[in-house]
């Protein structure tokens, strides 16, 4: 996964709307939906949720604490 959609689905665990999260990393709001749109695919996600799941499972297990 590219750096800024980590970026973008750290903001999106965070609860920001697209608008925030561009707001936040100097982002247009489409762009952070494309960003998204990528990462969700990347996941095998359908919705914001899922991925945000997805990543943090792959982050917790990839840090030895599964």
């Amino acid at each position: 996964m590219a750096p800024r959609e980590r970026d973008v689905l750290a903001q999106v665990a965070l609860g920001c709307s697209n608008t925030e999260a561009g707001r936040k990393l100097s982002l247009l709001p489409e762009t952070v939906k494309s960003y998204l749109r990528s990462a969700l695919r990347k996941l095998g996600a359908r919705a914001r949720f899922e991925a945000v799941v997805a990543r943090t499972s792959i982050d917790v297990a990839s840090s030895g604490w599964a």
